[in-house]
């Protein structure tokens, strides 16, 4: 009799912790952790006043978008950030740009682990002034509870290229999201 008490409340909260997104789909809140990958474009320009923005894609699809004024924590000089910070960014993404469709995902997914030990360009100092934009994306790291960048593209101020075949693919599939 005390389980068919305590099952209504239950299934109360867990349906409390679901909620439908712009695009009809269900989502838990925080954005999910611990997935494979997380897409990410970024842009940051220090002339003439501070930018900051872009998106990122979580693991299920879900493109959000960030502005200047969110609180950032940015990976450490090896590209390393912990999943609490990760964490941190993706909760201060204020607004949802779209939903990739699990198959796209898969397969850019598949594309982009192949660049992950890609060899990358020389930095090469190409503008001044101009910022960078920055497409990436973070290798999820179970052990260590982390996530690691890998850098695919990065254009402005200072230019560098992952040459791994696949980069190039994955930059131009990443620039279609808005």
């Amino acid at each position: 009799m005390k389980k068919y008490f305590f099952l209504p409340i239950v299934l109360i909260s867990l349906i409390g912790c679901f909620q439908i997104n712009d695009f009809g789909r269900q989502e838990v809140d925080p954005p999910m952790l611990g997935s494979p990958l997380i897409f990410q474009y970024e842009y940051t320009n220090h002339a003439w006043g501070y930018s900051h923005f872009g998106w990122m894609m979580d693991g299920s699809g879900l493109v959000k978008r960030f502005q200047k004024n969110a609180p950032w924590v940015v990976p450490d000089s090896l590209g390393y950030i912990s999943e609490i910070d990760m964490q941190k960014n993706l909760n201060v993404c204020d607004s949802l740009l779209e939903h990739v469709a699990s198959i796209e995902l898969s397969l850019y997914r598949a594309k982009a682990l192949t660049c992950i030990d890609g060899p990358m360009t020389k930095p090469k100092m190409t503008m001044a002034d101009a910022g960078e934009h920055i497409y990436a994306f973070y290798r999820y790291e179970a052990d260590r509870k982390r996530y690691k960048r890998v850098i695919l593209s990065m254009v402005g101020d200072w230019s560098q290229e992952n040459l791994a075949p696949n980069s190039k693919g994955v930059v131009d599939w990443m620039k279609t999201i808005k």
